[in-house]
C-alpha cells in the first residue's frame, strides 16, 4: 500500500513541526494583540473571522507544541542536543496560552467554560514542568527557564481568572451589595414592647439599617451626578464624561445579569440624562459599554488593581531578566536556527509586553484610578476621543432581498455566461447588507424622542406602560393620523407591523420626487462601480461627515430610511435580538417575499426603483386578509395601502420617524440583556445603545418599586 504522505515529506515534517508551531504561535500572539481589540469598534466580517480563527488556532497550536516538546524530550529524538531550548520553549508557550490582554474570550459562552480552561491550565503547566524536569540534571538554562516559567504561569492564571470573573454567576456576584442581616431582632422587639407603638420611633429608625428588597441591586456606591461638580453641563470635557460613565457603569452593570435597580438609582440617572444633550448621552453610553466589553472579554478586571499591577511587574521583570541571562549564556552545542527562534521568542515577549504596558497606561481604567491626580487632567483629548464602537448600523431592505436571484452555486457559471460578469457582481452585491454611519442628527432625534417619553413616565408604572408602546403613542400625537393608521399597528403582531411599515417606508422613500440621486437604486439604475462604492466603502465615512441627503433638508426622511433598513436587517440577520417579540414572523416574511417575487416576475422587474414604483402604482381598496383570507400572511399590498395613506399626511415623515423610534425602543427594551451584551464584541448595535439610554432615562423594566424609607411598621402577632 502506497503511503498517503511520502516518507521524505514525513521526515522533514518530523524535524520542523515543532519549529513551525513555535513560530506560528508567536505570530498569532502578535496578531491578536494588535487586532483583537478592534472587534469592539468594527463591523468587518473579515476582521471578525480572522480574530476567530487566530484565537482558536493560537490555543490549539500552543497545546500541540507543548505536546511535541514533551514527546521529543521523552524520546530524546533531537540529534543536535537542543533539549534545554525545547524545555525553555515550553515555558514560552505557557505565556502564549495566557494570551494578550486584549482578548480572553470570543463570546460570553467562552466565559462560562472557565472550569474547562482551568483544567487545561493544570495539564499544560504540568506538561511544561515535566519538560523542565526531564532536562534538569544537566540543563544550563534552568535559571532562565524558571524565570520564563514563572511569567508564563502568571499570564495563564490571569486569563483563567478573567474568564471566571466574567462568567455570569461571578459577574452577578460582584454587583451585589454586602450581606445585610438588618437590626438585631431581640433588641428591636424589646424597644417596641417598651414604647407600645405601632410606628417605630425615630430612635429605632436611626438604629435600623435600611435594607434593599430581595432581588434588588444597590451597587454603585458613588452617586453618578456627584461624580462631577454640580448638575450636567453643556461643555463637559472627555475626562469628566469618562468619570461620569464609570460611575454609571458601577450602578447599571447589574442589568446584564437581570438584577433590579433601586428607585433611587432610577431617579438619579433619569434626572441626569434629562438634562443631557444627545451627543454627550451617546458618548457616555459608549464609554459605559466599553467598560462592559473590557470586563467581559479582556483581562481588565484582573490586571487593573494593586495585585494585578504587581503580578504584571513580576512578569515583565522575570522576562527581561531571563533575556539578559540568555544573552550572556554560553550557547555552544545548540543549533543556530533554534537559537534564532529563542531570540525571536524573547524579543517577541518583550515587545508584546511593552505594547501591553503602553495600552495599560493609556487605558480608561488607569485614568479612573488616577482621576484625582492633576497629571491625568492634562491627558490629550485625542486619546480619550478614540472610537469605542463601530458608530454604524447595518442596512438591508426587502425589495432588494426579493430582487436578488436565488440560485445554487452550480448555477452561478451559467448565470455569468448569460448575463455577464458585471450583472453578476450587481446581483451578488444586492444580496449583501451594508452599513451607514450613525450621524448626529439621528442620535439627536432618537434621544429627544426617548426624553419625551421619560418626561411622561414619572413613576415605574408609567415607565412600564411607556415601554409597551410600539407606534400607537406616536400616532396618537395626531388624532386624525391615529384614526386612519392605527390598523397598521393594532391589528398586527410586532414583526408583522415591522414588515408592513418597512415596506411602506421603502415605497414612500423611493417615490420622493426630489431624490435625484437615490442611494438605493441598486440594480439597473446605476453604475456597478458606484454601487460597489455604496456597498463596500461605508466604513470610510468619518463620524463628523454629513451625508449628501442630510443637506437637502429631508432629515426625517433619512431617519425613517436608516431605522427601517436597520430593523429589517435585525429581523433577517439577527432575529435573536428581536426573538421575544417576533411571533410567527417567518411565515409572514416568507409569504410576503413569495408574493413580491411573483409580482416582480409577472411584470419582468429587475430594478429596485422600478419595482417600488410599480408596487406603488397599484391602488388596492381592500385589505389582503379580506381577499385571501388566512391562506397567505403576506403584507405586500397592505403596505401599499399604508404607503398611500401616509403620502396623504401633511407631516408624513415626522409621523413615520416617530413611529420608527417607538418600534426601535420597543425592540430594544424587550431584547434580553444577555443578547445586548453579546453585541459588544461585534462592533456594537444601535439597539443596545437605545436599550441602555432608555434605562438611564428610567424607561426600563428592571427597576424595583419604591422602597419604604421613613421607618419600619411593626404589627403585633396574636
Amino acid at each position: 500500500m502506497v503511503p498517503v504522505i511520502p516518507s521524505k515529506v514525513r521526515k522533514i515534517w518530523e524535524i520542523w513541526d515543532l519549529r513551525v508551531c513555535i513560530t506560528t504561535s508567536l505570530l498569532l500572539q502578535a496578531f491578536l494583540l494588535l487586532l483583537a481589540p478592534s472587534r469592539q469598534r468594527s463591523r468587518s466580517n473579515l476582521l471578525s473571522r480572522s480574530v476567530w480563527a487566530s484565537y482558536l488556532l493560537a490555543d490549539w497550536i500552543a497545546a500541540v507544541a507543548i505536546g511535541l516538546i514533551t514527546k521529543s524530550l521523552g524520546n530524546k529524538t533531537d540529534p543536535e542536543g537542543n533539549d534545554d531550548l525545547f524545555a525553555l520553549w515550553a515555558s514560552f508557550l505557557l505565556m502564549h496560552l495566557g494570551g494578550p490582554d486584549g482578548i480572553t474570550s470570543l463570546s460570553l459562552e467562552d466565559n462560562e467554560l472557565w472550569i474547562r480552561h482551568l483544567f487545561g491550565l493544570f495539564l499544560q503547566v504540568m506538561s511544561a514542568a515535566y519538560s523542565l524536569y526531564l532536562t534538569l540534571s544537566n540543563n544550563k538554562l534552568w535559571s532562565i527557564n524558571i524565570l520564563v516559567f514563572i511569567g508564563g504561569n502568571i499570564k495563564f492564571v490571569e486569563r483563567t481568572l478573567a474568564l471566571r470573573l466574567a462568567s455570569l454567576d461571578r459577574f452577578g456576584a460582584t454587583t451585589l451589595p454586602d450581606p445585610n442581616p438588618g437590626p438585631d431582632y431581640q433588641e428591636a422587639e424589646l424597644v417596641y414592647s417598651t414604647t407600645r407603638s405601632v410606628q417605630v420611633q425615630s430612635s429605632i429608625a436611626e438604629m435600623m439599617v435600611s435594607t434593599v428588597p430581595g432581588g434588588v441591586s444597590n451597587f454603585g456606591s458613588t452617586d453618578p451626578i456627584s461624580a462631577i461638580e454640580g448638575p450636567p453641563q453643556k461643555n463637559l470635557d472627555e475626562m469628566k464624561l469618562l468619570e461620569v460613565s464609570y460611575s454609571f457603569f458601577g450602578t447599571f452593570k447589574g442589568l446584564i445579569v437581570g438584577f433590579l435597580l433601586s428607585s433611587k438609582d432610577r431617579e438619579s440617572s433619569r434626572s441626569y440624562f434629562l438634562h443631557e444633550t444627545a451627543t454627550r448621552a451617546f458618548r457616555l453610553v459608549e464609554y459605559e459599554l466599553s467598560f462592559m466589553y473590557q470586563v467581559l472579554h479582556t483581562k481588565a478586571v484582573v490586571i487593573h488593581g494593586k495585585l494585578g499591577y504587581f503580578l504584571r511587574f513580576i512578569t515583565i521583570c522575570s522576562t527581561l531578566l531571563a533575556f539578559l541571562l540568555f544573552l550572556f549564556t554560553q550557547k555552544h552545542g545548540f543549533g543556530k536556527f533554534e537559537i534564532d527562534v529563542t531570540y525571536a521568542l524573547f524579543i517577541g515577549a518583550v515587545l508584546l509586553d511593552t505594547i501591553s504596558v503602553v495600552k495599560l497606561i493609556f487605558s480608561d481604567w488607569v485614568f479612573m484610578a488616577m482621576k484625582d491626580n492633576q497629571i491625568i487632567r492634562h491627558v490629550p483629548e485625542a486619546i480619550l476621543r478614540r472610537k469605542r464602537w463601530s458608530g454604524s448600523v447595518s442596512q438591508k431592505d426587502i425589495i432588494s432581498h426579493c430582487l436578488a436571484p436565488k440560485m445554487a452555486p452550480q448555477d452561478l457559471a451559467s448565470y455569468v455566461d448569460k448575463h455577464g460578469i458585471l450583472k453578476t457582481m450587481e446581483m451578488m452585491l444586492c444580496k449583501l447588507s451594508y452599513w451607514k454611519t450613525v450621524d448626529n442628527h439621528l442620535k439627536h432625534f432618537v434621544f429627544q424622542e426617548l426624553k419625551n417619553k421619560s418626561k411622561k413616565a414619572i413613576n415605574l408604572r408609567d415607565a412600564i406602560e411607556t415601554c409597551s408602546e410600539r407606534g400607537e403613542a406616536a400616532l396618537l400625537q395626531n388624532s386624525s393620523s391615529y384614526i386612519k393608521l392605527k390598523w397598521s399597528i393594532g391589528e398586527f403582531q410586532y414583526a408583522e407591523s415591522l414588515l408592513l411599515w418597512h415596506l411602506a417606508t421603502e415605497l414612500c422613500y423611493n417615490d420622493q420626487a426630489n431624490s435625484s440621486v437615490e442611494e438605493d437604486q441598486k440594480i439597473g439604475g446605476g453604475n456597478i462601480w458606484q454601487l460597489f462604492a455604496q456597498r463596500c466603502c461605508r466604513t470610510c465615512v468619518c463620524q463628523g461627515h454629513k451625508d449628501d441627503d442630510q443637506s437637502s433638508g429631508s432629515d426625517n426622511r433619512n431617519i425613517c430610511k436608516v431605522i427601517s433598513n436597520y430593523m429589517f436587517y435585525l429581523l433577517v440577520n439577527k432575529p435573536v435580538m428581536l426573538a421575544p417579540v417576533l411571533g410567527n414572523w417567518n411565515i409572514v416574511f416568507r409569504d410576503t417575499c413569495a408574493e413580491a417575487n411573483k409580482f416582480f416576475e409577472k411584470h419582468k422587474l429587475s430594478s429596485h426603483g422600478k419595482a417600488c414604483k410599480k408596487v406603488l402604482s397599484v391602488k388596492p381598496k381592500v385589505r389582503s386578509r379580506a381577499v385571501k383570507g388566512e391562506r397567505s400572511k403576506s403584507v405586500l399590498f397592505d403596505a401599499c395601502i399604508l404607503a398611500h395613506q401616509l403620502q396623504n399626511e401633511e407631516s408624513q415623515w415626522k409621523i413615520m420617524s416617530q413611529v420608527w423610534v417607538e418600534m426601535l425602543s420597543y425592540a430594544a427594551i424587550n431584547c434580553r440583556p444577555f443578547i445586548h451584551a453579546q453585541q459588544l464584541s461585534k462592533g456594537g448595535e444601535l439597539l443596545t445603545f437605545t436599550w441602555l439610554i432608555m434605562n438611564h432615562l428610567g424607561l426600563g423594566t428592571q427597576f424595583a418599586e419604591q422602597e419604604q424609607q421613613a421607618g419600619t411598621k411593626m404589627v403585633t402577632v396574636i
